[in-house]
């Protein structure tokens, strides 16, 4: 029997006892950037097969985000999407995020027939070293800015979403784990590297005061075990 936990997406609706409510809640803003930047990647011209090897070793999953979104469908995956994107309603928690979950600059804003075309293709080879190293440092990124934000909105305490993370998304560990394992200071450097690739496409990527504070105190986070 496979002992690899399976990822099992619960889009829109949250899973129990994640704390605080926010459109979409926590983990699925948190899958939801993730899904965004996947389709960025691809927008600028990357490969399906390079989208999907980065963020299977970005996350430790054995799963990429593109065969999850092929395996669920494409029209759910733009309907989670645009739900996360929609900015007629009045929730002030998410406005920190601006327009960071539109679908600007993203392939996910094509027509559902012209996505599927993308990721048709068999996955084959591997990338270079410094290609996969770039995707991979996009993603972690990504998912240590939202996991640091919903966190210091009181949204999710960070043994849930740690747990969240690994037994819903899939993931080896959870994100302030992955944090830790980096380090805070190249955790933090990630982090600006992303939000100058984010601010040359004008998109806001908002760092969370709750990260910086970390940084600056030079410290692991301290993940209570459950």
């Amino acid at each position: 029997m496979d002992s690899k936990p399976k990822a099992n997406f619960n889009l829109v609706a949250e899973p129990t006892g994640l704390g605080k409510e926010r459109r979409g809640g926590a983990v699925n803003l948190l899958l939801g950037a993730i899904i965004l930047e996947a389709g960025r990647m691809l927008k600028e011209g990357r490969s399906f097969n390079e989208v999907e090897l980065a963020s299977q070793k970005a996350f430790g999953q054995p799963q990429g985000l593109l065969s999850f979104c092929q395996q669920l469908g494409f029209p759910k995956i733009m309907e989670f999407l645009n739900y996360l994107a929609q900015d007629d309603f009045d929730d002030e928690l998410l406005k920190v995020y601006d327009n960071f979950f539109s679908l600007k600059e993203n392939v996910f804003s094509l027509p559902g027939e012209n996505i599927a075309s993308l990721v048709e293709k068999e996955i084959t080879g591997d990338l270079d070293e410094k290609t996969m190293n770039l995707l991979v440092r996009r993603f972690l990124a990504v998912a240590f800015m939202v996991a640091a934000e919903v966190l210091g909105a009181g949204l999710v305490e960070m043994s849930k979403l740690e747990e969240a993370c690994q037994q819903t998304l899939g993931w080896k560990k959870g994100p302030f784990s992955l944090m830790n394992q980096v380090g805070i200071q190249e955790t933090m450097r990630m982090v600006i590297e992303q939000l100058e690739i984010c601010h040359r496409k004008e998109i806001n990527f908002p760092v969370p005061d709750l990260l910086i504070n970390q940084a600056q105190a030079n410290a692991p986070w301290v993940i209570k075990v459950m």
